[in-house]
C-alpha cells in the first residue's frame, strides 16, 4: 500500500505482450465508484486515479486538536482483455492495488507518481528546519509518518521540544504582549492540518457589493411622490471581510511554509474559538533571505470564504 498524493496525478499502468484493452474498477471509501474501459497503446494501458479520488476528500480543519483530518481509502482492480473494448478473453488474474489518498501534492521537479515514505517522513512542513513557532502557554501539534500511518504528536503548553517518531522539533515560544496572535490552520503539502501563527499587527476590513435599479416612485393617485422613498433601489447587497496578517520574524527555511500556505486549497483562521474558512488572496511571493533582507517577515491577506449576510438556501 502506498500513501499517494491526490492533488498530483497518480498513474496505474498495466503492460503485457497480449492485451488490447483493460478495465479499471475503482473503489473509493469502500464503494465502487468508477468502472473505466480503455484500449491499450503499444500493449500498455494507463489509468490516472488521483483526479477521480480527490472528489471524495472531505475538507476538515482537524477539530480543536487537529486530529480529525480526512483521508481517502482507494483500491482498484484492473482486468486485461485480448480484444478491444473489453472483448475476447481475460489475461491472467486482475492487477490489484490499495492506497491511502492524502490531500497532498508533489512538485514538478520530483517527477511522476510520488508518494510519502511510510517511515520517518516529516508531515509538518517547516521548510527543512525543525523549528516551530507557538505563542506562550499554548499547546500545539506536529505530524510525522510512523510505520506507514500519519501520526499526531502533541506539544504541551510549556514544551520547548517535541519528539515525532525520529524527528525532534524545537519549539520557539513567541511573546506577543502588544498584539493578539492570529492562528491559521491549513492543509499542507503533505495533506496534514498544520498551524501557523501571525504574531504582529493584524487589520480587519470589509468590502461590499450590490446591484441597483431605478424605481418608479410616482404616485398616480396623488400626482406626487414621497421624497423619502429610494428612487435608486439597492438589492442583493452583501459583503466579505478581509484580514491583513503579519508574521513574526522567521528563519529563512520558513519561506517554504509561506509558499505552502499560498498553495493550500483549504485554509482557516481561528479567532478566539471561532473557526473561519478563508481564501488566501496574496498571490505572489518574493522570497526573503537573511543575506538580502537581514530580517525575514511576511504579510498575507486573506478573505472570508463566505458572505457576511447568510444567504445559504
Amino acid at each position: 500500500m502506498a500513501n499517494i498524493l491526490i492533488r498530483s496525478p497518480h498513474f496505474e499502468t498495466v503492460t503485457t505482450a497480449l492485451h488490447l484493452s483493460a478495465k479499471l474498477e475503482l473503489t473509493i471509501d469502500g464503494t465502487l465508484r468508477y468502472t473505466i474501459l480503455k484500449n491499450a497503446t503499444s500493449n500498455r494501458t494507463v489509468f490516472e486515479i488521483s483526479s477521480l479520488s480527490k472528489d471524495y476528500y472531505i475538507p476538515n480543519y482537524g477539530g480543536s486538536t487537529g486530529a480529525d483530518f480526512d483521508t481517502v481509502a482507494i483500491s482498484g482492480s484492473i482486468t486485461k482483455y485480448t480484444g478491444l473494448d473489453g472483448t475476447g478473453s481475460t489475461i491472467g488474474s486482475p492487477t490489484t492495488f490499495t492506497h491511502l489518498g492524502l490531500y497532498a501534492y508533489s512538485e514538478f521537479k520530483e517527477g511522476a507518481n510520488q508518494d510519502i515514505d511510510p517511515d520517518d517522513a516529516e508531515l509538518t512542513n517547516t521548510g527543512g528546519t525543525t523549528k516551530i513557532y507557538l505563542p506562550d502557554n499554548t499547546a500545539g501539534f506536529v505530524y510525522a509518518m510512523d510505520s506507514g500511518t500519519p501520526t499526531k504528536y502533541t506539544v504541551s503548553t510549556t514544551a520547548t521540544s517535541v519528539n515525532a517518531n525520529t524527528i525532534t522539533y524545537s519549539v520557539e515560544r513567541v511573546c506577543s504582549a502588544k498584539y493578539t496572535p492570529i492562528q491559521m490552520r491549513f492543509i499542507n503539502k503533505f495533506g496534514m492540518p498544520q498551524d501557523f501563527y501571525f504574531f504582529l499587527k493584524s487589520v480587519e476590513s470589509a468590502s461590499t457589493k450590490s446591484e441597483t435599479f431605478k424605481r418608479n416612485i410616482f404616485n398616480y393617485s396623488t400626482s406626487n411622490y414621497d421624497t423619502k422613498s429610494h428612487q435608486t433601489q439597492t438589492f442583493n447587497k452583501n459583503g466579505r471581510k478581509r484580514f491583513t496578517l503579519n508574521t513574526d520574524y522567521l528563519v529563512e527555511a520558513y519561506n517554504a511554509v509561506i509558499e505552502d500556505i499560498m498553495l493550500s486549497e483549504y485554509v482557516w483562521i481561528i479567532i478566539g474559538i471561532v473557526v473561519q474558512p478563508v481564501t488566501v488572496m496574496t498571490s505572489s511571493l518574493t522570497k526573503k533571505t537573511s543575506l538580502n533582507n537581514s530580517l525575514i517577515q511576511y504579510t498575507l491577506e486573506v478573505e472570508q470564504s463566505n458572505d457576511i449576510i447568510n444567504n445559504i438556501v
